[in-house]
């Protein structure tokens, strides 16, 4: 499938989804109606986007990996959805939530293809197409890279900082793909996620369809993303079981972040 087509697909899944919620009150978005295959409750906007996207997706050849209903379909295509990320910021009106999508040929990041990532409060899009190793990320259409501050002094976004690093401002947003975004477009230098976690020996909060998205059009944009010891992240599963720790920044920033990191690991 061409990139153009599954970009067609993302933004029709996005309109869709943003036109239902914004016809149901708050109140009603934010209720519970039930757990997800995840393990943690499901949120009526959460059941409403979803059952949108796996609407128009079944359709396709793909084996879908999401929050709320598990693996649906037996497709070639891997696909890591999100069709909320950011549920508490969407169910209290904080305009940062997204729907995120990120395209495989094989259940391995390495594979990815195409990734989108909409702010569905707003309607700002990005996107990346290519490979992980060459690739071209999009926001709105125009090309962007990450920003180039390579000095520990820069703006970070931090899942959940124990000491003071050095950053000259720290930032949580509440949207793992809208925040990897962040970092792709420059307008942050740096995302974190240092949460341990523990699922089956698998280390880190961060589940895939969280992050894979936001985390191809990063690397397209010029980042290096790793987990917190500084290990690549190509043979991680587009799976429900998989687990991720995070550091994503520019390469010369991203070095001096892993022996930040290592050494106050080591002073604990």
């Amino acid at each position: 499938m061409r990139h153009e087509d599954l970009l067609q697909i993302c933004r029709k899944i996005k309109q869709d989804i943003r036109n239902a919620i914004s016809k149901v009150p708050l109140s009603e978005l934010k209720s519970s109606i039930g757990m997800g295959k995840d393990g943690t409750p499901t949120k009526k906007v959460d059941w409403i986007a979803e059952e949108i996207a796996i609407s128009t997706l079944k359709d396709y050849n793909f084996r879908i990996i999401t929050e709320e209903s598990g693996v649906v379909g037996d497709g070639d295509v891997f696909l890591a959805l999100d069709p909320v990320d950011g549920t508490f910021n969407a169910t209290r009106g904080i305009p940062i939530y997204s729907v995120s999508l990120c395209f495989s040929k094989s259940d391995t990041l390495k594979d990815v293809f195409f990734a989108y990532v909409s702010n569905l409060a707003t309607g700002t899009e990005y996107y990346a197409e290519g490979s992980w190793n060459y690739g071209k990320a999009f926001r709105d259409g125009e090309r962007v890279n990450v920003s180039d501050y390579s000095e520990i002094d820069c703006n970070a976004i931090f899942y959940y900082p124990d000491r003071e690093y050095g950053f000259k401002r720290v930032r949580i947003f509440g949207s793992a793909a809208t925040e990897l975004c962040f970092v792709a477009d420059g307008s942050v230098d740096c995302f974190i996620d240092i949460r341990k976690g523990n699922l089956n020996g698998r280390e880190g909060m961060l589940r895939v369809y969280d992050v894979a998205a936001g985390l191809f059009i990063a690397v397209c944009a010029g980042a290096r993303a790793t987990d917190m010891h500084g290990q690549r992240l190509h043979d991680k599963r587009i799976s429900m079981e998989e687990r991720f720790t995070l550091v994503v920044a520019n390469s010369n920033l991203h070095n001096k972040l892993i022996k930040l990191l290592k050494s106050c690991r080591k002073v604990k």
